[in-house]
């Protein structure tokens, strides 16, 4: 049944993403992060972290943004939400040094893009879920890479730097993904 929603509320948001052709290039942006954070949320359902994990002891699951913040007011209301039985915690990080440990799921903006190779190694073998719209994302050792494919947003999965963390991704996740590495 959660496939089922899953799929239901990416089609939505896919559709809503293709049907909205005459609205401003801010407003495009605002839909985008929109359909992005809808994305983080489901990734963080079909997904399942190591009980021996620290941050599984936090009452808490914190979703952190590192870098300027792209979302804006896409992600408002998220701390309403529910993941695992655990109210989801906004977090926005500045630096790669500011307590990334405590995140379950890390956005990595754009703006960290030339960072990248300072900030993968800080979390790997983490139970961190790292996503990020920075192309090569994936093939650099993020978990999630948002990609536009023919004017669509899809994923790639990199489900073996996943598993080394101990982080397990569901398969119904997997078979949505334009490639799993």
């Amino acid at each position: 049944m959660r496939y089922k929603s899953f799929i239901a509320a990416l089609l939505a948001a896919l559709f809503c993403l293709l049907d909205c052709g005459a609205v401003s290039r801010a407003e495009d942006r605002e839909l985008e992060y929109k359909v992005k954070a809808a994305f983080l949320l489901n990734f963080a359902r079909f997904t399942t972290w190591p009980e021996s994990s620290v941050s599984n002891a936090d009452p808490q699951f914190s979703l952190c943004v590192l870098g300027s913040d792209p979302f804006g007011p896409a992600l408002n209301g998220v701390e309403s939400k529910e993941i695992a039985g655990k109210n989801i915690r906004l977090q926005h990080a500045v630096s790669a040094t500011e307590g990334l440990s405590k995140c379950r799921l890390l956005f990595v903006s754009k703006s960290e893009q030339a960072n990248l190779k300072r900030i993968l190694p800080l979390v790997a073998g983490q139970p961190i879920v790292t996503v990020s719209d920075i192309e090569g994302f994936a093939t650099s050792g993020g978990t999630f890479e948002l990609k536009d494919k023919d004017g669509r947003l899809s994923f790639v999965v990199n489900n073996t730097k996943a598993r080394e963390s101990g982080i397990r991704i569901s398969s119904s996740l997997l078979k949505l993904a334009i490639e799993v590495l």
